[in-house]
């Protein structure tokens, strides 16, 4: 049966109590071509082997976010506020801002290669979205490549769309990762990412072979050693990522700053 990445992993993950027909697939409209104007000392960039521009860009987050997001709905100052005045990003919309081979730092460091959000407005508006880049071939290794960061970001998107703003929805007890990160909240992808199995390459039909994300599935975060997803799994599509469920943590996991 037609699937897409994320609607798969929602399925195995509820193997046992999903109807056969139960589905939470994308229904994708590409929509209008919109150009982030940088000015000069908040971004760099690498050229190309060939002299052409550009084999990666690295924005200052900062003034990313700034230009990202609107101070009110529909400010056209803002790409997502440019979105909304058109018509084009709505409260009923998962909307996907992709960008090439644009990453993020800040004062640790880089890369940032993508995160979700939304975008709060008055009286009581989400708007969520997420900010992926592409990722050419060869630039971070298999870690990192082609669709890894939007697979990675949608699949958060599906399983925390509010980023646990409230301290309330979608807050786990404390886990610590494979990859060492420690949190609490339902972020299916960061407890995986980077790690030496960290994509499921997938050949379409296209002859082109992706890279989506394994994603970390429910029963792992709740420490369930007799996991109810599809056979047992912790991790989805690959099953052998995460062999045994988060173990418990206190608050920060005991991790020096």
């Amino acid at each position: 049966m037609p699937t897409q990445v994320t609607d798969a992993v929602q399925r195995a993950e509820f193997f046992q109590n999903a109807k056969s027909d139960w589905h939470t697939l994308l229904n994708p409209t590409v929509k209008t071509t919109r150009t982030m104007v940088l000015i000069r000392g908040t971004y760099q960039f690498a050229l190309n082997s060939d002299g052409t521009c550009c084999a990666f860009i690295l924005v200052d987050s900062n003034t990313f976010v700034n230009k990202l997001f609107p101070p009110t709905e529909g400010d056209p100052r803002a790409i997502i506020g440019q979105a909304q005045a058109a018509g084009e990003m709505t409260t009923n919309d998962f909307t996907t801002l992709l960008f090439p081979n644009t990453f993020l730092f800040d004062s640790a460091g880089c890369c940032i290669l993508g995160f979700h959000s939304f975008d709060f407005e008055v009286p009581n508006k989400a708007f969520v979205m997420n900010y992926s880049s592409w990722i050419s071939p060869g630039l971070f290794g298999d870690a990192f490549t082609d669709v890894t960061a939007v697979s990675h970001e949608v699949a958060e998107a599906y399983n925390d769309p509010l980023v646990s703003f409230d301290l309330v929805h979608n807050i786990t007890p404390w886990w610590e990762a494979p990859n060492g990160l420690c949190q609490d909240n339902l972020e299916t992808g960061d407890v995986i990412e980077g790690l030496p199995n960290a994509t499921f390459p997938t050949t379409m039909p296209n002859g082109f072979t992706y890279h989506p994300q394994n994603e970390a599935l429910l029963q792992w975060f709740i420490g369930d050693p007799k996991s109810k997803a599809i056979n047992g799994a912790l991790s989805y599509p690959d099953t052998t990522v995460l062999p045994t469920p988060a173990a418990p943590q206190p608050p920060g996991c005991n991790q020096v700053p």
